[in-house]
Parts: C-alpha cells; sequence; structure tokens
C-alpha cells in the first residue's frame, strides 16, 4: 500500500464522490479512480460499493478507514519528527485538519490560522464548519485531527478538551430599543419580547433555553442556522438576540448593535478537542499556544457596557 493512495481513500471517504476528491487533492478524477483501484487489488476487496450516481463504504472501506486515519497521522508525526531534528520548522509538511462550530470559525479562528500558516508555511491545514455531534464524531473516526466547541463542558468519551478561553454571552438588539434605556435587564423582562436565536443543538442555545424557563417568561422564538442572519435581524429591529461576544464586537463598535446590561451574563468556554490517543506534535502544541496568546489579548465588548 502506497501512502498517497489512503489519502485519496480518506478523501473520497469524507467526500463520498470521486469528483470532489480529485478537485481537493489537486488530481485528474481517473487518477483518483486507480488509486482506489490499485488500494482495492492490494486489500484484495472491494471499498465502495456503487449505487447509480451514489458511492458507499462497503464493510470492507469502514473497517480500512480508521486504519488509514491512524497510518497517515503517524506518517505525517514521523515527517514532523524527522524536521524537528533537523532543526528547520518552516519544513514542516503534511495535513492538519480543523473543525468548529460557525461562530468559532468565522470569528475567532482565523487570527489563530494565519499565524500558524505563519510559522509552517508548508503545512496543509483543512478547515471545515461542524457542530458538536458531528465535529465529536469526526475525531472519533480519525477524520479530523483537532476541533473547537463551545460549551459549558467537554466530557466526551476518548477525548482530551483544553479550556482556551472564555466566551461571554450578550443580548443585543437595534440601537434605541426600550431594553437598552434601562440600566438592568433581568431575564423575566424578555417576556413580551421576540428572542433570536440559534437553533438547537449547541450550548448557548441549551442556556437561553434554561435560563428562560428558569425565570418562568415564554418569549416568542425566532430560529436561526446563522449567526450572520441573527445579527442582521437584530440590527433590522427584529428582536433580541443572543450571540457570543466575540461575533457582535465589531457592529456594536460601529453602532449597528446595543449591547443590553443583562444581569445574567454567562459565560461558555472555548475548548481545543482532540483524539486521547492523537500524539501532540509540533503543530498541534503551536496551535494551542497561538489561541491562548491571541485569544488571551481580545477585548471584552460586554466591559464598558454593564
Amino acid at each position: 500500500m502506497e501512502m498517497k493512495h489512503l489519502v485519496t481513500f480518506l478523501e473520497v471517504a469524507r467526500s463520498m464522490s470521486f469528483t470532489r476528491a480529485a478537485d481537493e487533492l489537486g488530481y485528474v478524477q481517473s487518477s483518483v479512480t486507480s488509486h482506489i483501484k490499485t488500494l482495492e487489488s492490494d486489500l484484495g476487496a472491494e471499498l465502495f460499493e456503487r449505487l447509480g450516481r451514489r458511492i458507499v463504504l462497503t464493510a470492507a472501506g469502514e473497517e480500512l478507514r480508521g486504519h488509514a486515519r491512524r497510518m497517515v497521522n503517524y506518517a505525517d508525526e514521523v515527517r514532523e519528527a524527522v524536521l524537528q531534528a533537523g532543526g528547520d520548522q518552516r519544513e514542516v509538511r503534511g495535513t492538519l485538519h480543523i473543525a468548529a462550530p460557525e461562530s468559532l470559525c468565522a470569528y475567532r479562528l482565523p487570527a489563530v490560522l494565519r499565524a500558524l500558516q505563519d510559522r509552517y508555511p508548508l503545512l496543509r491545514v483543512v478547515f471545515r464548519p461542524a457542530g458538536r455531534t458531528a465535529l465529536l464524531a469526526a475525531l472519533k473516526d480519525g477524520g479530523v485531527d483537532v476541533g473547537f466547541l463551545l460549551e459549558r463542558n467537554v466530557a466526551a468519551p476518548m477525548t482530551t478538551a483544553e479550556l482556551m478561553a472564555e466566551e461571554p454571552l450578550l443580548l443585543v438588539a437595534r440601537p434605541g430599543h426600550p431594553l437598552a434605556e434601562r440600566k438592568r435587564v433581568h431575564s423575566g423582562q424578555l417576556a413580551g419580547e421576540t428572542l433570536l436565536v440559534i437553533e438547537k443543538g449547541c450550548a448557548q442555545r441549551e442556556m437561553i433555553d434554561a435560563e428562560l424557563k428558569e425565570a418562568e417568561v415564554d418569549p416568542v422564538l425566532m430560529e436561526f442556522v446563522s449567526v450572520e442572519a441573527i445579527k442582521k435581524c437584530a440590527a433590522a429591529g427584529l428582536g433580541v438576540a443572543l450571540l457570543p461576544a466575540s461575533t457582535v464586537h465589531d457592529e456594536a463598535a460601529r453602532g449597528e448593535l446595543q449591547i443590553l446590561p443583562w444581569t445574567r451574563a454567562p459565560h461558555l468556554g472555548v475548548y481545543m478537542i482532540t483524539h486521547k490517543s492523537r500524539r501532540q506534535t509540533r503543530a498541534l502544541s503551536d496551535l494551542a499556544a497561538l489561541a491562548r496568546d491571541l485569544w488571551g489579548e481580545e477585548p471584552d465588548p460586554a466591559a464598558s457596557t454593564i
């Protein structure tokens, strides 16, 4: 088995498409097909089943996926260790697969990834958005090397979670909203409001649902799948929004949104998560250090409002 064939197999297994895998890897589609056929010949088993225009992993393919990911990871670790021994970290190559929810992808991680790229210009980073369930599943099967989550805490089997930063959750509304005129906003005062919230399945939604239940209020909820959509609708006056502080810093500074003086002021943690068996490479260690340094310097947009 050749390592490049395993890399191709993993990309096809991830995208479930020979065409998308070819685009991602920079091959022509015939090369991807050839890699998979050669791998199937080496192993003596079919790895994909063709169902019309779709493909699915066979039982053999499912079995190979975990082993292939570990082999590719180990090859990357060996390459990095050898280059570190040679003293030139800028020559570190390989691929680092990172996943995180939209709010972290868009607002916290770009600066960290830019700093990582400056340090390791030859390191290939594959970065994709993923919610809690999909991210933890990808860590388990080796499809992701490291993930970031916005949670109260993380206690998932076979994972290691490190708290990297605290993320305040804020109530925001259009400038001039009646609640913005108050010195303090209590959760009970949300009863008559339309509350703009993210869809179910994430910690910030779980937190506001629990808070509303405790305050015994039942405001009208408007659900969204996008943080950007929530911000635009809040600025347009559709209601009061609950959002992570890092996502509203720019709009608050420009006066497009106003941070309400909410007495509750809860926080979630930003966690970096890896598989327990994943070797801590230099690139992963530096990724963690860069995140701690950059996020520790960020201003709290709520600090001057309460």
